[in-house]
């Protein structure tokens, strides 16, 4: 994951869960088998730094509308999704930020005796903060294809396979050289524990190349091993730890090599309340001076707990690290010799969801980002309140 928009990703890990773990989902109209869901929503946000800065702050009302339709079927054993979003932004005050951004993906898995097939596509133009690194909102467009299957060769052992594209296109001219795409092949081993729970060795080769700068070009070699599956009824865990080597094409580029590692855990507890932890160790890449990548450190807890059958409410927190390879000259402390940039980034929130009826859905929320930086030009505080209001079918 190249994206790491903390409170994007909050929202996303529990503002979902709510919506699938405790609350009644919306009814669907139900069309020979396929099941269409519409929906449209109204959020109004107040951000006080929304340019990210540490002085001379912004701050600025946003409305959000968000027209968006989902289609499900489920024949048999088999599994097909789409869906669709809009985002359309307008602002209070600084009008030339009016953007439009859109979500689009497909998703399916067909599952036979032994063999289970997978696809998916996802498409989003948008204008979000890229990273943790940058501050800057970018129009840019994102694509990400995919393909595998699981074979399961004997009683307990399987093979795997799974190959990716990721295409990321800035409509930035300033950015140009930021386009760039990566091509991902993995292949994993895996053997059953239960019906429902796996542990596998996988081993990964990719290639990354930037359509406007050669220098940046590199393969990697990643070996992982890990666990996914439903360890309880009411634990799931996905996780992996391993190891990556970084070669660049250019010579003049100095390799990386690097520990890595995820986890993404779900816990209920109870039957109100759910539990979501996501940790992961990875390499981005990095537009830092001379530094082509940067190694992000990032976890995210989220919490979801039915007060009632209809209100829920959601904490949230994060803390990440952003560490560089390659010094650089720190223009907040004049005169000291260059170093490396470190950045720690944490923050949290709360949600209150109510689901009046199964067609109508209120929430409000607020949300706190920070960034310390070794290099205090880089240091910023974000405060956000958000309310919503969503109409589905």
């Amino acid at each position: 994951m190249t994206r790491n928009h903390w409170a994007g990703l909050l929202c996303a890990a529990a503002l979902g869960l709510a919506g699938t773990a405790v609350v009644t989902p919306a009814a669907a109209l139900d069309l020979n088998g396929i099941k269409v869901t519409p929906s449209i929503g109204y959020k109004g946000e107040y951000d006080d730094n929304i340019f990210r800065t540490q002085f001379n702050k912004r701050s600025d009302y946003v409305n959000h509308i968000m027209p968006s339709i989902t289609l499900e079927a489920t024949p048999g054993r088999h599994e097909f999704k789409a869906g669709y979003q809009a985002d359309i932004l307008r602002y209070s005050s600084y009008n030339n930020m009016d953007t439009e951004r859109h979500a689009a993906n497909v998703m399916g898995v067909m599952r036979f005796n032994r063999l289970e097939l997978r696809a998916s596509e996802e498409f989003r133009r948008t204008d979000d903060f890229p990273t943790s690194e940058v501050t800057q909102r970018i129009r840019r467009n994102e694509n990400d294809l995919s393909a595998g299957f699981d074979l399961d060769m004997a009683r307990m052992w399987g093979i795997g396979f799974d190959a990716g594209w990721n295409h990321y296109n800035y409509l930035e001219s300033a950015f140009d050289g930021q386009d760039h795409n990566t091509y991902t092949y993995a292949g994993n081993l895996y053997y059953r524990l239960t019906a429902k729970t796996r542990v596998f060795g996988e081993y990964a080769f990719v290639d990354e190349y930037f359509s406007s700068d050669e220098t940046r070009r590199n393969t990697r070699h990643r070996g992982m091993v890990g666990i996914r599956g439903d360890i309880t009824e009411r634990f799931n865990l996905t996780g992996k730890v391993g190891y990556e080597h970084l070669n660049f094409h250019d010579s003049s580029r100095q390799d990386l090599d690097t520990a890595i590692g995820s986890i993404e855990a779900t816990y209920k507890p109870v039957d109100r309340m759910q539990i979501s932890l996501m940790l992961a160790r990875k390499v981005d890449s990095s537009t830092f001076g001379t530094n082509a990548q940067y190694a992000a450190y990032n976890s995210i807890l989220g919490v979801t707990y039915a007060l009632t059958p209809k209100i829920t409410l959601i904490p949230r927190g994060f803390f990440g690290v952003d560490n560089y390879k390659e010094a650089a000259v720190n223009t907040s402390k004049d005169g000291l010799p260059a170093e490396k940039r470190v950045d720690y980034l944490y923050g949290g929130g709360l949600g209150l969801r109510y689901q009046v009826m199964k067609w109508l859905r209120l929430d409000a929320s607020y949300d706190f980002s920070r960034r310390d930086s070794k290099f205090n030009n880089f240091d910023y505080d974000d405060n956000i309140v958000n309310f919503s209001v969503t109409f589905s079918m």
